[in-house]
Protein backbone atom coordinates (compact mmCIF):
# COMPACT_ATOMS: atom_id res chain seq x y z
CA UNK A 1 0.00 0.00 0.00
CA UNK A 2 1.63 3.45 -1.15
CA UNK A 3 2.24 5.49 1.75
CA UNK A 4 0.13 8.89 2.35
CA UNK A 5 2.61 11.67 2.15
CA UNK A 6 2.43 14.57 4.53
CA UNK A 7 1.81 17.54 2.39
CA UNK A 8 4.01 20.87 3.14
CA UNK A 9 0.90 22.81 3.99
CA UNK A 10 -0.23 20.11 6.69
CA UNK A 11 4.03 20.28 8.15
CA UNK A 12 2.99 24.14 8.71
CA UNK A 13 0.23 23.46 10.58
CA UNK A 14 2.07 21.24 12.88
CA UNK A 15 4.94 23.63 13.58
CA UNK A 16 2.79 27.00 14.01
CA UNK A 17 0.34 24.80 16.40
CA UNK A 18 2.99 23.33 18.55
CA UNK A 19 5.11 26.52 18.21
CA UNK A 20 1.74 28.13 20.04
CA UNK A 21 0.72 25.27 22.47
CA UNK A 22 4.11 24.22 24.12
CA UNK A 23 4.29 25.76 27.88
CA UNK A 24 0.28 27.07 28.08
CA UNK A 25 -1.36 25.53 30.95
CA UNK A 26 -4.27 24.55 29.44
CA UNK A 27 -5.54 20.61 27.55
CA UNK A 28 -3.82 21.79 24.60
CA UNK A 29 -0.66 19.15 25.76
CA UNK A 30 -3.43 16.83 24.74
CA UNK A 31 -2.68 17.83 21.47
CA UNK A 32 0.72 16.32 21.31
CA UNK A 33 -0.19 12.50 21.13
CA UNK A 34 -3.10 13.39 18.79
CA UNK A 35 -0.24 15.25 16.57
CA UNK A 36 2.28 11.74 16.75
CA UNK A 37 -1.03 9.82 15.96
CA UNK A 38 -1.55 12.44 12.25
CA UNK A 39 1.91 12.67 11.38
CA UNK A 40 4.22 9.70 12.07
CA UNK A 41 3.32 7.45 9.71
CA UNK A 42 3.07 10.56 6.98
CA UNK A 43 6.33 12.32 7.39
CA UNK A 44 9.76 11.18 5.68
CA UNK A 45 12.26 10.51 8.49
CA UNK A 46 14.42 13.56 7.55
CA UNK A 47 11.55 15.34 8.35
CA UNK A 48 10.57 13.85 11.72
CA UNK A 49 14.20 14.33 12.62
CA UNK A 50 13.87 18.41 11.75
CA UNK A 51 10.67 18.46 13.62
CA UNK A 52 12.04 16.63 16.70
CA UNK A 53 14.70 19.29 17.33
CA UNK A 54 12.32 21.96 16.01
CA UNK A 55 10.24 20.69 19.24
CA UNK A 56 12.84 20.60 21.68
CA UNK A 57 13.96 24.62 20.41
CA UNK A 58 10.90 25.42 22.06
CA UNK A 59 11.34 23.42 25.02
CA UNK A 60 14.39 25.08 25.68
CA UNK A 61 12.66 28.43 25.59
CA UNK A 62 10.17 27.78 28.48
CA UNK A 63 13.01 26.20 30.68
CA UNK A 64 15.09 29.23 29.99
CA UNK A 65 12.76 31.50 31.28
CA UNK A 66 11.77 29.65 33.94
CA UNK A 67 13.44 31.22 37.89
CA UNK A 68 16.40 28.85 37.11
CA UNK A 69 17.03 29.81 33.98
CA UNK A 70 18.05 26.90 32.35
CA UNK A 71 20.59 26.97 29.12
CA UNK A 72 22.38 24.44 27.22
CA UNK A 73 25.35 25.54 25.24
CA UNK A 74 26.28 23.50 21.94
CA UNK A 75 29.17 23.96 20.02
CA UNK A 76 28.38 22.41 16.78
CA UNK A 77 24.24 21.59 15.72
CA UNK A 78 25.31 17.77 15.57
CA UNK A 79 25.59 17.80 19.45
CA UNK A 80 23.46 16.20 21.30
CA UNK A 81 20.32 18.59 22.06
CA UNK A 82 18.04 17.06 24.56
CA UNK A 83 16.37 19.53 26.80
CA UNK A 84 14.36 17.70 29.15
CA UNK A 85 16.60 14.35 29.48
CA UNK A 86 20.07 17.34 30.31
CA UNK A 87 17.33 18.96 32.52
CA UNK A 88 16.43 15.61 34.75
CA UNK A 89 20.60 14.85 34.30
CA UNK A 90 20.58 18.00 36.37
CA UNK A 91 18.49 17.50 39.27
CA UNK A 92 20.14 13.56 39.72
CA UNK A 93 23.33 14.75 39.94
CA UNK A 94 22.70 17.60 42.35
CA UNK A 95 20.38 16.09 44.20
CA UNK A 96 17.56 18.26 43.44
CA UNK A 97 14.74 16.97 45.71
CA UNK A 98 12.18 19.76 46.19
CA UNK A 99 10.83 22.26 44.68
CA UNK A 100 12.35 25.07 47.43
CA UNK A 101 15.81 23.29 46.47
CA UNK A 102 15.17 24.42 43.00
CA UNK A 103 14.65 27.83 42.95
CA UNK A 104 17.76 28.22 44.52
CA UNK A 105 19.89 27.68 41.11
CA UNK A 106 20.09 30.09 38.64
CA UNK A 107 21.66 30.97 35.46
CA UNK A 108 22.13 26.89 35.23
CA UNK A 109 24.26 25.94 31.85
CA UNK A 110 25.36 22.74 30.54
CA UNK A 111 27.85 22.82 28.36
CA UNK A 112 27.53 19.45 25.84
CA UNK A 113 30.75 19.24 24.91
CA UNK A 114 32.48 18.56 28.37
CA UNK A 115 29.17 17.15 30.56
CA UNK A 116 29.78 20.46 33.06
CA UNK A 117 27.04 22.46 34.81
CA UNK A 118 27.42 25.57 35.74
CA UNK A 119 25.19 27.49 38.20
CA UNK A 120 24.74 30.20 40.81
CA UNK A 121 23.13 29.99 44.06
CA UNK A 122 20.57 32.05 45.43
CA UNK A 123 17.96 33.02 48.09
CA UNK A 124 14.70 33.50 46.47
CA UNK A 125 13.22 36.93 47.57
CA UNK A 126 10.04 37.19 45.79
CA UNK A 127 7.62 34.86 44.96
CA UNK A 128 7.89 32.91 42.20
CA UNK A 129 4.72 31.17 40.03
CA UNK A 130 6.77 28.68 38.93
CA UNK A 131 5.43 25.05 39.76
CA UNK A 132 6.78 21.42 38.94
CA UNK A 133 3.25 21.66 36.12
CA UNK A 134 5.51 23.72 34.52
CA UNK A 135 7.89 21.19 34.09
CA UNK A 136 5.27 18.25 33.85
CA UNK A 137 3.37 20.15 31.13
CA UNK A 138 6.32 20.16 28.77
CA UNK A 139 6.51 16.55 28.62
CA UNK A 140 3.89 15.48 26.62
CA UNK A 141 5.82 17.58 23.92
CA UNK A 142 8.96 15.77 25.25
CA UNK A 143 7.33 12.75 24.47
CA UNK A 144 6.25 13.75 20.36
CA UNK A 145 9.58 15.04 20.17
CA UNK A 146 11.11 11.61 21.03
CA UNK A 147 8.81 9.98 19.05
CA UNK A 148 9.96 11.53 15.82
CA UNK A 149 13.72 11.50 16.88
CA UNK A 150 13.89 7.68 15.19
CA UNK A 151 17.24 7.58 15.28
CA UNK A 152 17.42 7.30 18.57
CA UNK A 153 14.95 5.39 19.00
CA UNK A 154 15.77 1.83 21.37
CA UNK A 155 15.17 -1.80 21.11
CA UNK A 156 13.65 -2.72 24.95
CA UNK A 157 13.36 -6.47 25.43
CA UNK A 158 10.50 -7.70 28.01
CA UNK A 159 9.95 -10.53 29.59
CA UNK A 160 6.82 -11.35 31.65
CA UNK A 161 4.49 -14.60 32.37
CA UNK A 162 6.99 -16.19 30.49
CA UNK A 163 7.53 -14.55 27.50
CA UNK A 164 9.94 -12.27 25.70
CA UNK A 165 9.31 -9.40 24.00
CA UNK A 166 11.32 -6.60 21.80
CA UNK A 167 9.59 -3.46 21.19
CA UNK A 168 11.08 0.32 19.47
CA UNK A 169 10.71 2.18 22.25
CA UNK A 170 11.80 5.71 23.08
CA UNK A 171 12.49 7.37 26.63
CA UNK A 172 10.39 9.21 28.70
CA UNK A 173 9.99 10.57 31.99
CA UNK A 174 6.52 10.78 34.99
CA UNK A 175 6.39 11.70 38.25
CA UNK A 176 7.68 9.54 40.82
CA UNK A 177 5.43 7.29 43.20
CA UNK A 178 6.10 7.20 46.92
CA UNK A 179 4.67 5.12 49.61
CA UNK A 180 1.61 6.25 51.05
CA UNK A 181 2.41 6.16 54.99
CA UNK A 182 0.32 3.94 57.07
CA UNK A 183 -1.08 2.17 53.89
CA UNK A 184 1.31 -0.58 52.87
CA UNK A 185 1.51 -1.56 49.07
CA UNK A 186 -0.38 2.19 48.30
CA UNK A 187 1.52 4.74 46.25
CA UNK A 188 1.30 8.55 45.68
CA UNK A 189 2.39 10.70 42.64
CA UNK A 190 4.97 12.63 44.69
CA UNK A 191 4.93 16.60 44.95
CA UNK A 192 8.28 16.79 42.77
CA UNK A 193 10.66 14.56 41.12
CA UNK A 194 10.65 12.29 38.07
CA UNK A 195 11.92 8.68 37.09
CA UNK A 196 12.93 7.84 33.32
CA UNK A 197 10.57 5.31 31.67
CA UNK A 198 9.91 3.42 27.87
CA UNK A 199 7.11 4.04 25.74
CA UNK A 200 6.54 1.61 22.94
CA UNK A 201 6.28 3.90 19.89
CA UNK A 202 3.63 1.68 17.97
CA UNK A 203 1.38 2.02 20.27
CA UNK A 204 1.99 6.11 21.23
CA UNK A 205 1.16 6.14 17.84
CA UNK A 206 -1.72 4.10 17.87
CA UNK A 207 -3.10 5.42 21.26
CA UNK A 208 -2.08 8.66 22.26
CA UNK A 209 -3.27 9.80 25.06
CA UNK A 210 -4.22 6.54 26.28
CA UNK A 211 -1.09 4.72 25.88
CA UNK A 212 1.39 3.33 28.52
CA UNK A 213 4.80 3.31 29.35
CA UNK A 214 6.36 -0.13 30.45
CA UNK A 215 7.16 -1.63 33.61
CA UNK A 216 10.64 -1.32 34.85
CA UNK A 217 10.34 -4.54 36.52
CA UNK A 218 9.93 -6.54 33.07
CA UNK A 219 12.83 -4.44 31.00
CA UNK A 220 15.98 -7.32 30.62
CA UNK A 221 17.89 -5.65 28.34
CA UNK A 222 18.24 -1.97 25.95
CA UNK A 223 19.90 -1.88 22.51
CA UNK A 224 19.98 0.76 20.13
CA UNK A 225 18.34 -0.06 16.77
Amino acid sequence: MKKEKCSLFEEMLMWTSYRYCIGRHTYVTSLASEMAQHYYNKLEDDRKEFTATDIRKEIMDKLRFLPFSFNISRWYDTDAYNPIEVFMNFLDRYKVESYDNLITYNKVEYDVNHDEFTFEKKIPTIKSYFSVSDIDELLPWENLAACFDVKNHKMVTIEYDGKTEKLECFKSWVRKSVPIEDRPGYYRTAEFGWEPVWVCVDEYVKMGDGHHYLNSDYVTKVEDM
